[in-house]
C-alpha cells in the first residue's frame, strides 16, 4: 500500500524532536511529510525557526518539507496538507507534533490501512486508545464509532468525502438513526463546532468525526495506546494543560499487532461510552434548572417537602446523583426517616460532600430504594450507565417535584 506518512508542525522544536525519535524507531519509515505552519506572531519566530531546524536536520529518511509562507491556523493547514499527500498516495498517517509515536506504530497503522481498505465501512484508523473501560475481543484493538485524531490514518476514497460543512450537524440531528449515533458518539462536537463559529475554535477533526457518524462508519482504536500524546503541557494553542491518562502500550513489548476480523462495534459499547463525549447544549441545561426552580419555589410556597413525596413512594433508603446548591436544598428538605446513603458523581473529585459519601455510580448499593438524578436532561445517557438493576430505582428530579405538584392538585 502506497501511504504518505505525515507530520503536522508549527514552533514546538522539542516536541517535535521527540515525535521524530519515536518515529525512527518505527520499521519501514523512508521518507516522510513535514507540513510547518507560517509565523502567526513575531514573538513565536524564535521557536519557530528552532522547528523549521529540527526539520532540515532530518538524516535518516527522505523529507518532504513544506513551509507555508502564512499561518493557515490548525484546521486549514492539516485538511491542505492532507490532500497534498493524497496527491500520490492511496493512503495517510498523520502525527502532530506533540504525539509522539511506539515503536509498533507504523506496523499498527500499515496492518489497519491494508487489513481494512476492501471494507468502506470502515473510515478511520486511531492509534491512541480511549480513557474508558471497552470490553476484551481478544485482539489489540475494537471498533467504535468516533475517531480519535492524535496519531490517525485513512484512505484517499474516505477522505474524499470529507467536509467542513456547518449545515452537517443539523442533518445529523434531524435524522433519527443518525441523531441516535451523534447522542452516543458525538455530542461534544456540538461544543467544537459552534467554537469555530464563534472563532474561539479551530477545528478539522470535529468534522471529519461529524462526517463518519453522518456515513455510518466504523473507526478502530487500540486498547493500549500506541501514541503518547506529551502536548498537555501549555504549550500548544489547543490541548491546554491537563494529566494524561491514557494506558500506554510499553515501549519494550514488541508481540505482534492483533487486529479484529469483524467488523462490529465493541461489546457493551453503549455502556462503555455513555458519557465519554458527554456534552449538553447550555441552554437546554439552563432552562431544564430553571423549571425546576420554579416548581421548587411553588412546592416551598405551599410548604410541602420533597420528602413527603420519596415517604409515600415507600423509599428510606436514597441517593442522590450530582452535587451543588439544588444538591444542597434536598439534603436540608429530608427528614430524619430517610437515610441518604451516598451522593452519586460520574468523575468524583471529593470523596465527601457536607459529610455524606461521594460515590462512583457503580458503587450504587443494590439495597437503595431511591436515586434522586438531579442533571434530568441526562436521564437517557445515565441509564445508558447503569446496571438494569438499577434503572427502575432512577427518579429525576424534575419528575418527583411533578409528582408532588400533581399529589397538591389531588389534594
Amino acid at each position: 500500500m502506497n501511504i504518505g506518512i505525515t507530520i503536522f508542525a508549527y514552533n514546538r522544536s522539542k516536541h517535535l524532536q521527540r515525535v521524530l525519535d519515536g518515529l525512527r524507531k518505527n520499521e519501514g519509515v523512508s521518507k516522510i511529510y513535514v507540513f510547518q505552519d507560517g509565523l502567526k506572531r513575531e514573538e513565536h519566530r524564535q521557536e519557530w525557526e528552532k522547528t523549521k531546524q529540527v526539520i532540515q536536520n532530518i538524516k535518516w529518511c527522505e523529507v518532504v518539507y513544506k513551509q507555508s509562507s502564512y499561518n493557515k491556523g490548525l484546521a486549514t493547514s492539516i485538511i491542505s496538507g492532507i490532500n497534498v499527500v493524497f496527491a500520490d498516495h492511496n493512503a495517510v498517517v498523520v502525527l502532530e507534533d506533540d504525539c509522539v509515536p511506539h515503536p509498533q506504530f507504523m506496523e499498527y497503522m500499515t496492518k489497519a490501512l491494508e487489513k481494512y481498505e476492501a471494507y468502506k465501512e470502515v473510515y478511520h484508523i486511531s492509534a491512541t486508545s480511549e480513557p474508558v473501560d471497552v470490553v476484551a475481543n481478544g485482539t489489540d484493538a475494537y471498533f467504535l464509532g468516533r475517531i480519535n485524531s492524535c496519531g490517525w490514518g485513512t484512505w484517499k476514497d474516505r477522505w474524499v468525502q470529507f467536509s467542513r460543512d456547518y449545515k452537517m450537524l443539523g442533518r445529523v440531528k434531524t435524522d433519527a438513526a443518525l441523531n441516535e449515533r451523534f447522542n452516543l458518539w458525538g455530542q461534544d462536537l456540538e461544543a467544537h463546532i459552534l467554537g469555530d463559529i464563534y472563532g474561539t475554535t479551530d477545528t478539522w477533526a470535529a468534522f471529519w468525526a461529524l462526517t463518519v457518524i453522518m456515513k455510518k462508519g466504523y473507526c478502530i482504536s487500540p486498547y493500549e495506546s500506541l501514541i503518547d500524546n506529551i502536548g498537555f503541557d501549555g504549550s500548544g494553542v489547543h490541548c491546554g494543560v491537563s494529566e494524561n491518562k491514557l494506558k500506554l502500550r510499553a515501549i519494550e513489548k514488541q508481540t505482534e499487532m492483533i487486529l479484529p476480523d469483524k467488523i462490529e462495534f465493541v461489546k457493551d459499547y453503549r455502556k462503555s461510552f455513555a458519557i465519554h463525549h458527554l456534552w449538553t447544549n447550555p441552554a437546554v441545561r439552563d432552562k431544564y434548572y430553571k423549571n425546576v426552580a420554579i416548581d421548587m419555589l411553588e412546592l416551598q410556597y405551599r410548604n410541602i417537602k420533597i420528602a413527603h413525596i420519596i415517604k409515600a413512594m415507600g423509599s428510606t433508603d436514597i441517593c442522590i446523583w450530582g452535587k451543588g446548591r439544588i444538591c444542597d436544598y434536598l439534603i436540608r428538605d429530608l427528614d430524619e426517616e430517610i437515610n441518604l446513603r451516598a451522593i452519586v458523581e460520574t468523575t468524583p473529585n471529593t470523596t465527601m460532600y457536607q459529610d455524606i459519601p461521594v460515590i462512583q455510580y457503580e458503587d450504587i448499593p443494590q439495597d437503595i430504594s431511591l436515586v434522586i438524578v438531579i442533571p434530568g436532561y441526562d436521564l437517557v445517557r445515565i441509564q445508558n450507565m447503569i446496571s438494569e438493576e438499577l434503572k427502575c430505582k432512577l427518579i429525576p428530579l424534575d419528575k418527583l417535584i411533578c409528582a408532588c405538584l400533581t399529589n397538591i392538585s389531588k389534594g
